[in-house]
């Protein structure tokens, strides 16, 4: 990539609904280095020798599964210093013989890039999903029920640590010494008279 913050849109577009096995595979082969990684929730490839390889395979397994993929890019950040782009996604895949209709999955794509002779190469690529979110990917049904589970991990936390609080004095606030104005900011709602 000339332009990575202005190119990548497209090549996740590519990567994901390419219209052939050919332009997936050279998608693959053009934009991302040899020796690169890939990082997702369900696999794994680490950076060596050919492991493009084995990210190209990653990306047509995807597509048998579901030859019906729509991506939409809707924010993308990219770091010049550190080199790497932050991509949010939001993803339509809909598995193979499967009788229920697709969900949107929201995606977080960190890519880190290597320059050679002027362009950027994707050298490695993490993908993140919240549970709920992966759930959709695969059986949209059960997202309701991760959903409620994602609750009850937040009322339990909340009622955990009131009872910690009260009974051991656990990081409690109020308890020890307050610190007002740490390295000169407040917090909100402060009063500054």
């Amino acid at each position: 990539m000339e332009n990575p913050a202005e190119e990548i849109k497209q090549v996740i577009q590519l990567l994901c609904t390419a219209a052939s096995p050919d332009i997936q595979k050279a998608t693959v082969e053009r934009y991302f280095c040899i020796d690169a990684g890939f990082r997702h929730p369900l696999c794994t490839v680490t950076s060596g020798y050919r492991s493009r390889d084995e990210i190209l395979g990653i990306y047509q397994w995807y597509r048998i599964l579901s030859p019906k993929v729509s991506i939409t890019t809707t924010s993308v950040m990219y770091d010049a210093d550190q080199a790497r782009i932050i991509a949010d996604s939001t993803q339509l895949f809909h598995i193979r013989w499967n009788i229920l209709p697709p969900a949107p999955a929201r995606l977080i794509t960190h890519i880190q890039l290597r320059e050679i002779d002027g362009k950027h190469y994707i050298s490695l690529q993490e993908d993140w999903y919240h549970p709920d979110d992966f759930m959709n990917l695969l059986v949209p049904l059960i997202t309701p029920l991760i959903r409620a589970g994602l609750r009850a991990g937040t009322v339990s936390s909340n009622v955990l640590a009131s009872i910690f609080q009260v009974v051991f004095g656990w990081w409690r606030p109020g308890a020890g010494q307050i610190m007002h104005n740490v390295d000169g900011l407040g917090h909100p709602g402060d009063r500054h008279d």
